[in-house]
């Protein structure tokens, strides 16, 4: 069995190719157990992220069997181009350096354990991990933890409210005057709420489709409520929007825009979309007098803060390079287990079925050394031939150094 991870993410793909390959718990559900059915997979589990969507697997064929599957299919196959592929050590260290925020877009942050989190209980309440994987993803969460306990590589994050705050003061000098709308009731509008409320932003309306988090979130925090459904006829009231939300569908269109600067005679709005999939369609960029910012417009800023970061980061691989030994060295006693466990039922199989004949020979009467005579060649001759046939198919996948380690072992001492 082969670990390995096939995905794309904001270095590989733009925010347009991200949101078409993105899904709900419910959508990821659905597909592994559509991928747990493919012939040598073992076990899957699927992470999808503002910032990513992969799909890992503990497979017989590594990831050639998913591979294949994917570039079957007419909906996905589509973005194939954008994919990576990492294999064994490789994919381990990709998942360390996931769940660590190491290869987040905001170095350092921590809202994608969470989200691995999230996945991974996905994945168990559909039984599609139960050993390996399940292992591996265990064991990242422990180096989440003990990256953030003994680097500083949150501390230095430049996150993407702090950066939309920046954007939004380009705009509005006096932002502490202007009226905001947050659109969702999630992390991310609560990071949002803290940072508007430290630049004295006290004007906020929280508009989210469930309406209980959402006046709950409202109450907490001294801000107007308005349910989703009302959205575009409050557009116009508010100088600033913020929206992150799980929708499939943009909540914002042209049109709605359009309207809205026409009824607040054409004063500026800015829009931050940190929604995967957008939240607000994107030809509104083309608007005078609105200025929108997607996720990826704020990863080309906080890019340029990375420098600061960097010894914590060295500091974050060393501790991924030595959970990955643990890791392998856990994987290489549970393999061993395995192959003795399976060899012990094989021998059982073999000498159960031999005592069987023996015993009906000694109830017939048969000579004694006639019996041991028997057990004897049949123990040779099932372990021995046995035993070949599987050393003759094994030969080819192994190098010198195995070979001569196999030699060691059947050599005479």
């Amino acid at each position: 069995m082969t670990i390995s991870v096939i995905g794309l993410n904001h270095k590989s793909a733009s925010i347009d190719i991200r949101e078409r390959f993105s899904f709900t718990p419910d959508t990821s559900a659905l597909l592994i157990r559509r991928i747990k059915k493919i012939s040598n997979i073992n076990e899957v589990i699927v992470i999808s992220t503002c910032n990513r969507t992969e799909i890992y697997v503990d497979s017989l064929s590594g990831s050639q069997d998913l591979s294949e599957w994917l570039n079957l299919d007419n909906e996905l196959k589509v973005f194939s181009e954008h994919m990576y592929v990492h294999e064994e050590e490789d994919a381990i260290e990709h998942l360390f350096k996931v769940v660590s925020g190491l290869d987040s877009m905001v170095i350092g942050e921590s809202e994608v354990l969470g989200q691995v989190k999230n996945s991974y209980r996905v994945a168990l309440e559909n039984k599609t991990i139960d050993s390996k994987l399940k292992r591996l993803f265990e064991y990242s969460f422990s180096v989440a933890k003990n990256v953030r306990s003994n680097t500083d590589i949150g501390g230095n994050a430049i996150s993407f409210m702090y950066t939309s705050i920046l954007l939004i003061k380009k705009v509005f000098s006096d932002i502490f005057k202007k009226k905001c709308l947050l659109i969702g009731a999630g992390e991310m509008t609560q990071l949002a709420l803290k940072y508007l409320k430290s630049n004295n932003v006290n004007n906020i309306t929280i508009c989210n489709r469930n309406e209980e988090k959402g006046k709950k979130l409202a109450s907490e925090n001294n801000c107007g409520y308005s349910h989703l459904n009302n959205l575009t006829d409050i557009i116009h009231e508010h100088d600033i929007i913020i929206t992150s939300t799980s929708s499939t569908l943009p909540l914002i269109g042209k049109g709605n825009i359009e309207n809205a600067l026409q009824s607040r005679s054409n004063k500026s709005i800015v829009i931050i979309d940190l929604g995967v999939p957008r939240d607000v369609e994107y030809q509104i960029k083309k608007l005078d007098n609105v200025y929108l910012y997607t996720i990826d417009d704020l990863g080309d800023i906080i890019e340029k803060n990375y420098k600061i970061r960097e010894n914590s980061i060295k500091e974050a691989e060393d501790i991924i390079k030595f959970k990955i030994i643990e890791y392998k060295n856990w994987l290489s006693e549970n393999n061993s287990s395995e192959i003795i466990s399976n060899y012990r039922d094989y021998v059982d199989d073999i000498t159960n079925g031999i005592v069987i004949k023996a015993k009906k020979m000694s109830k017939n009467g048969d000579d004694v050394n006639e019996i041991i005579k028997y057990v004897a060649e049949s123990l040779k001759n099932k372990l021995a031939h046995e035993t070949t046939i599987k050393l003759k198919e094994l030969y080819p996948y192994l190098d010198d150094d195995k070979i001569q380690k196999l030699n060691d072992i059947f050599k005479e001492n």
